[in-house]
C-alpha cells in the first residue's frame, strides 16, 4: 500500500485488535517495527520463504496475481497463510476495487487476492447488517441472534454496517489518490475510479468521514454498544442445536433465548444465544440430557502447529522445533519474558513509554512483579532448573534491546519515543513480545501438565491467580472480555483441588473454549465472521485441542 499518513491520534482509546494498538504508537515506534519485521517475518520457526514463496519472480518486482506466500507455516497449510500481517500482508477483496499498490494501480474483482491488509481474511472488512436496530433485516427462514457483550467496540458499527477504517479516509490519503492516478502512464485508471473505490471503503463521499462517523470530535458512545442482532439460519431437523425458550404464545420473547433443562447444565440458563443453534419453528432440540447424539461437532486441531492468522504474531512457535514433549528451557524463558509484560494494552502498552515511566509506571511494574510470583509458584524446575528471578529477567531483557526502559526518565523516554534511534527500537522490539500470546499459552500449559500431585497450596492458588491474571491484565481487551465471559463465567476459576491433573484439565478446556472465539479460528472479528463462513470460504482454522493431543503436547515423563 502507499505510504500514508495516519490519523492514529483521532482513534478511540478503547481498542481491540493488535493492528489498533500498533496504530497509537509513534511513527518512530512503528518505523522501528517495520525495519525489525524485514527479517524477522521471513523467519517462519527457523525456516526462510523463498523468493517465489514470497510471491516474487525474476520479471517482476511484485509478480499478479499475488502468491501470497503459499507455504507451510510452522508445519501446516492452514488457511489464513496469506492474511499473516507479519509476512505478505494478503488479503481477499470483499469487493471489485481499485486500490494504491506502492506507487501502481491495481484493479481487483471480488474475490481476488490483493496487497491489502486489514484485520480480517477480506479486505476492506465487508459490512453486517445489525437486525437487533433493523427489526425488519432477517428473512422469513431466519432469527435474530442478539448477541449482548461488555462491548464490541468500532466493529461494523459505521454508516450500514461497515467497520470505519480511518486512516484511509483523511485528506492525505485523498491527495496520495490523485498523485497515483496521474503517474498512472497507461491511463487506465482515473482518479475518480479510484475515489470511489475509496469512498466504497469509508462509507462514505465526504474526506475525513469514516461510515458516517466524523474523524475529529465523535463520541465513543457511538461506537461502544453491548448488543448486536444478528440473522441467522434456523437449525433444520438433524442439525445440532441448543434448547430454547418458546417465541410463541402469550408470553412469547421478542427474542430467542436458551432454556433451562436440568441444574447441571454446561451453560447459564437464560442468557443470548451466541452460536447460531435455534431449531426452526416446529422442532425441538433434545437437549443435554440426550446422550445419544452430540450437541455440535469440530474439527480436532493437529498437535504442535501454531496457525498464521490476521492478528497476532505465531513465528515464534515453540512445539514446532522440540523433538520431545513440553519445553526446554530456552524456550521456557523466552514465553516467561512474553508473559511477563502482559498489562491491558488500551492502557497502557509496552511500545509506550507512559508503561515504562510516568504515573502508569508503578502499576505495570507491581503487574510484572505479580507475573513472574505466578510463574515462579508454578514453574516445573525438576525439568528446566530454577525459575528465573526478576532481576534476571529484567538483564536478559535489557541485554536485548540495548536501553534499560524502565531506568530512563519520563522526558528522555518521551523524547525518544517520538525519533529514529535506539528508544524507538527497543520500544518497538518490546511491543512485538506482547503480540506473542502464542508463547504464553505455551508456558501455561507446560507447567500445568507438569505439576505434581498432590499440588502445593501455594501453586493451587497460583493456579486461580493466573485466571485471575488474565482476565485482568491480557493485552487484547475484546480476548479479556471474552475470556471472563465466555471462560470464567461459565466454567469458573480454576479447582482449590491439589490434583495436578485436574489443572491442566482447566487449562486445556479454557483455552479451548477462549481459542474458538479468536481471529485465526474465526478468519478476522468473531462479529464479523462465523464459524459457519470462516468453515464455508475456507479461511478459519481448527481450536479444538482434546486433553489426550494436550497431553502428549506437554506432559514430560520423569523416571
Amino acid at each position: 500500500m502507499v505510504s500514508l499518513l495516519p490519523v492514529f491520534a483521532l482513534l478511540a482509546t478503547c481498542l481491540a485488535s493488535p493492528s489498533e494498538y500498533w496504530a497509537l504508537a509513534s511513527p518512530a515506534v512503528r518505523k522501528a517495527r517495520d525495519l525489525q519485521g524485514l527479517e524477522a517475518s521471513r523467519a517462519l520457526g527457523g525456516r526462510t520463504l523463498s523468493a517465489a514463496e514470497n510471491g516474487t519472480d525474476e520479471s517482476d518486482s511484485e509478480s499478479f496475481p499475488p502468491r501470497c506466500g503459499r507455504e507451510k507455516y510452522n508445519g501446516a497449510a492452514g488457511h489464513m497463510y496469506y492474511a499473516n500481517p507479519f509476512t505478505t500482508a494478503c488479503s481477499k477483496a470483499s469487493m471489485d476495487l481499485v486500490y494504491a499498490d506502492g506507487d501502481r494501480v491495481r484493479v481487483a474483482r471480488k474475490g481476488d487476492l490483493i496487497k491489502m491488509h486489514c484485520d480480517n481474511w477480506e479486505c476492506p472488512i465487508p459490512p453486517v447488517v445489525d437486525c437487533y436496530f433493523d427489526r425488519n433485516a432477517c428473512a422469513a427462514d431466519e432469527w435474530c441472534m442478539v448477541i449482548t457483550h461488555e462491548k464490541w467496540g468500532a466493529w461494523a458499527t459505521g454508516k450500514g454496517g461497515h467497520t470505519p477504517n480511518f486512516e484511509l479516509c483523511g485528506e492525505q490519503y485523498y491527495a496520495d489518490i490523485e498523485a497515483i492516478a496521474a503517474r498512472d502512464n497507461d491511463g487506465n485508471v482515473t482518479v475518480e475510479a479510484l475515489k470511489l473505490t475509496r469512498d466504497r471503503i469509508c462509507g462514505s463521499s465526504t474526506v475525513g468521514v469514516a461510515n458516517g462517523i466524523q474523524l475529529e470530535g465523535y463520541a465513543e458512545h457511538q461506537l461502544w454498544k453491548p448488543s448486536h442482532g444478528r440473522c441467522v439460519k434456523y437449525r433444520l431437523e438433524g442439525q445440532s442445536c441448543i434448547p430454547t425458550l418458546a417465541t410463541h404464545g402469550r408470553f412469547a420473547n421478542a427474542f430467542v433465548r436458551r432454556a433451562q433443562t436440568r441444574a447441571a447444565a454446561p451453560y447459564p440458563h437464560g442468557g443470548t444465544m451466541e452460536r447460531p443453534l435455534a431449531c426452526a419453528p416446529g422442532l425441538v432440540c433434545t437437549g443435554p440430557d440426550f446422550d445419544v447424539l452430540p450437541s455440535t461437532c469440530v474439527q480436532e486441531r493437529p498437535r504442535d502447529v501454531c496457525y498464521a492468522g490476521p492478528w497476532w504474531d505465531s513465528s515464534r512457535c515453540p512445539r514446532t522445533s522440540m523433538q520431545a514433549p513440553g519445553l526446554n528451557r530456552q524456550w521456557a524463558v523466552e514465553s516467561l519474558q512474553t508473559a511477563f509484560l502482559m498489562f491491558p494494552g488500551e492502557v497502557a502498552s509496552a511500545m509506550h513509554c507512559k508503561y515504562w515511566t510516568g504515573p502508569l509506571a508503578p502499576f505495570t511494574k507491581e503487574v510484572r512483579k505479580v507475573t513472574h510470583n505466578i510463574f515462579k509458584a508454578l514453574w516445573p524446575s525438576h525439568l528446566i532448573g530454577p525459575c528465573p528471578s526478576l532481576d534476571d529477567l529484567y538483564a536478559n531483557m535489557w541485554h536485548q534491546t540495548g536501553v534499560d526502559l524502565a531506568a530512563l526518565s519520563a522526558e528522555a523516554c518521551a523524547a525518544g519515543e517520538e525519533r529514529d534511534g535506539g528508544i524507538a527500537e527497543a520500544l518497538a522490539l518490546v511491543g512485538s513480545w506482547t503480540h506473542r500470546p502464542n508463547l504464553l499459552w505455551s508456558l501455561i500449559h507446560f507447567v500445568m501438565h507438569n505439576q505434581p500431585s498432590p499440588m502445593s497450596r501455594n501453586a493451587v492458588a497460583a493456579s486461580s491467580a493466573l485466571a485471575n491474571h488474565l482476565s485482568e491484565n491480557f493485552w487484547c481487551n475484546d480476548c479479556r472480555g471474552f475470556f471472563t465471559v465466555g471462560v470464567l463465567s461459565v466454567v469458573g476459576l480454576p479447582p482449590q483441588s491439589t490434583d495436578g491433573e485436574e489443572h491442566a484439565k482447566y487449562w486445556n478446556l479454557g483455552h479451548n473454549i477462549a481459542s474458538e472465539h479468536v481471529a485465526t479460528t474465526r478468519g478476522g472479528h468473531p462479529w464479523i465472521n462465523t464459524l459457519e463462513e470462516a468453515h464455508e470460504a475456507e479461511v478459519g482454522n481448527p481450536f479444538y485441542v482434546p486433553y489426550e493431543t494436550s497431553v502428549e503436547m506437554w506432559h514430560v515423563e520423569t523416571s
